[in-house]
This record gives structure tokens, C-alpha cells and sequence, in this order.
């Protein structure tokens, strides 16, 4: 169960993930002149990296705090205070902590931390999706309007929308058809 699950899980989350990346960077890309669009591909890769940070530490944060506040009412009175503090921190210190108790209240410990760790998950999950559903209908309500770039009328002075190059030999030089190559006599 642990390792198929894993994999499944991430695919689940890149099967999601991949569209809206995809479309995300091709609207940013798509949005800039040509000879912007290298500027826009960092800027939208920049972006979606400090996205991810931001989000990790948002969403890991949220989980810690309900970890944290459920598991505080399950740790035993008297417990030493290094004990106590490693068992609040985090489901792998909850574990040592309990492994060291008397058995009645180290399971109840034990049973007590996934409880709240599992709280926590499934808080920054809810919270997650609460800020996706958010952000569709920002997205979709400010976007709206929104033309893609080749249905945009051009206006007066700008590029004609592909530029015609004169052909390039192997060498890098002009070809003999092109004026650049022809002789002048």
C-alpha cells in the first residue's frame, strides 16, 4: 500500500497539475510580443516557483498549527519537558515519545498524533482546494474578456505578424538568390 499509493497520489496530482501549467504558460507566452517572449518565459517560470514555495510553506504551516493544537491535549501530565516539546513538534517525535511510555498511555499518544496529523493533512487539503476554486473563478472572471494574441486586431505601425527572411546558405552567408548575394554589376 505505501509505495503504490505514493505514485499513484503523484500522478493523480501532475495529471491535475500538468494542463493548468501548461495553459498558464502558454497564455503568458502568448500574451507577449516575440521578442519578449524569452523575458515572459522566465518571468512565468520565476513565478511558478515561488508559487510552489509560497504554497508549501502556507499549506505546511497551516497543518503544523492543527497538529500542533490537537495533539497538545493528548500528551500526559508529567511528561519531561524535552519529551513533551518533541511529541508537539511533529508525528515522527510523537512516535519516539510513545515508544518510550508505559504502553495504555503511549498508544493513546500514538493514536492521538495521527488523529491530529491526519487533521492537519486534511486541513491543508481543504485549504488547498478552497484557494484552487478561488482562483478559477478570479481567473475565469477577470480573464474573460481576454483575446488570444492572433485574434487581436493589429494596430497601425506594428510588425506585420511574420517576418520574411532572406535564405541563409550552410556557410551562414547570404545564398547567391538573395539581394544581399547578388553581384552588382
Amino acid at each position: 500500500m505505501g509505495l503504490g499509493l505514493a505514485v499513484l497520489g503523484l500522478v493523480l496530482v501532475y495529471l491535475g497539475f500538468g494542463p493548468g501549467a501548461v495553459l498558464g504558460t502558454d497564455l503568458a507566452i502568448g500574451a507577449a510580443p516575440p521578442q519578449r517572449a524569452g523575458s515572459a518565459s522566465s518571468i512565468s517560470e520565476t513565478s511558478t516557483e515561488l508559487g510552489v514555495a509560497l504554497g508549501v510553506a502556507l499549506l505546511g504551516s497551516v497543518g503544523t498549527a492543527v497538529y500542533r493544537s490537537a495533539v497538545a491535549a493528548a500528551i500526559p501530565v508529567g511528561l519531561p519537558g524535552d519529551a513533551g516539546e518533541a511529541a508537539a513538534e511533529s508525528l515522527a517525535g510523537a512516535t519516539v515519545v510513545a515508544e518510550q511510555l508505559p504502553e495504555p498511555a503511549g498508544a493513546a499518544l500514538l493514536e492521538a498524533a495521527r488523529v491530529a496529523f491526519t487533521g492537519g493533512f486534511n486541513t491543508a487539503g481543504g485549504v488547498s482546494a478552497g484557494l484552487a476554486v478561488l482562483l478559477a473563478v478570479l481567473s475565469a472572471s477577470l480573464l474573460r474578456r481576454v483575446r488570444p494574441t492572433a485574434e487581436r486586431p493589429a494596430s497601425a505601425g506594428s510588425p506585420p505578424p511574420h517576418i520574411e527572411r532572406e535564405p541563409v546558405s550552410p556557410t551562414g552567408r547570404p545564398s547567391p538568390g538573395s539581394p544581399r548575394g547578388r553581384p552588382n554589376h
